[in-house]
C-alpha cells in the first residue's frame, strides 16, 4: 500500500489526487510543514529537505511532487490523469508540468518567500521583482489554456497539469484559487471551475481547504 507523507494546503495535493483517482489503497500521513515546528527526525530520513511531499512504496522512497504525480499517472492509468506514452498531446502535457514546476511554482516561492533568497533584512525587491514576473507567467498559462479550446490544458481533457497549476496558485492569497480574486485570467478561473466536475479531484481538492467552484 502507498504511503503519502503530506499536509493539507501544500505541494502533496497533486499526488493525492492521483492517489485517490487510482482507486488503489493509500494511507495520507500528514506532516506539519509550519515554520515555527520542528521536523521529526524520523521523517527527516524519509525527506531530508523535510519537505512534502514523500511517497513510500515498499521499500521505496520518493520526493518531489511534479515527480511524484506524474510516476503515479503514468503508472497508474485507470486515474486518467495523463495521455499515454504515445498519444500526441504527450509533448504538451509534459511541457506544461516542467513549466509548472520550474517557471511557474519558482517564481510563486520567491514572491511568497521572498526573504530566504536574500541576506538583505528588506527583500521587498525580491518579492517585487517575482510579482511582476508572475503576471507574464499568468498571460503565459491563460494562453496556453485556450490554444485545445479549454477549459484545461488537453482540451477537454483533465491532466495532472491542471491540477498542479491551480495548487500553486492556491499558494497565494492575493491571487486566490483558480486565480478567481481576479477578472484578468478568465481560462484560469475556468480551469480551476472545470476540476470540480471530477468527484474524485473534487473531495480532495475540498479536503485542501479549496472554496469549490466559482461559479
Amino acid at each position: 500500500m502507498y504511503k503519502l507523507y503530506g499536509s493539507l494546503g501544500a505541494a502533496s495535493l497533486a499526488p493525492h489526487c492521483v492517489l485517490e483517482a487510482s482507486g488503489e489503497p493509500y494511507e495520507f500521513i500528514p506532516v506539519d510543514i509550519s515554520d515555527e515546528v520542528e521536523r521529526d527526525p524520523e521523517y527527516l530520513k524519509l525527506n531530508p529537505h523535510g519537505r512534502v511531499p514523500t511517497l513510500v512504496m515498499g521499500g521505496e522512497i520518493m520526493m518531489e511532487s511534479a515527480a511524484i504525480s506524474i510516476y503515479l499517472a503514468d503508472k497508474h492509468p485507470e486515474a486518467n490523469m495523463a495521455p499515454t506514452f504515445d498519444a500526441s498531446q504527450r509533448w504538451e502535457y509534459l511541457q506544461w508540468m516542467t513549466y509548472l514546476t520550474n517557471t511557474l511554482q519558482e517564481t510563486m516561492l520567491l514572491k511568497r518567500y521572498s526573504s530566504g533568497y536574500t541576506t538583505d533584512s528588506d527583500s521587498s525587491a525580491v518579492s517585487d521583482s517575482a510579482a511582476e514576473r508572475l503576471n507574464h507567467i499568468l498571460h503565459v498559462v491563460g494562453t496556453g489554456l485556450e490554444k485545445n479550446g479549454g477549459p484545461f490544458f488537453l482540451g477537454d481533457s483533465l491532466s495532472i497539469a491542471d491540477i498542479y497549476l491551480n495548487m500553486v496558485l492556491g499558494w497565494d492569497p492575493d491571487i486566490g484559487a483558480g486565480a478567481s480574486e481576479t477578472t484578468d485570467w478568465p481560462n484560469i478561473t475556468k480551469n480551476y471551475d472545470a476540476l470540480f466536475s471530477r468527484d474524485d479531484v473534487a473531495k480532495i481538492l475540498l479536503e485542501n481547504g479549496f472554496p469549490g467552484p466559482t461559479s
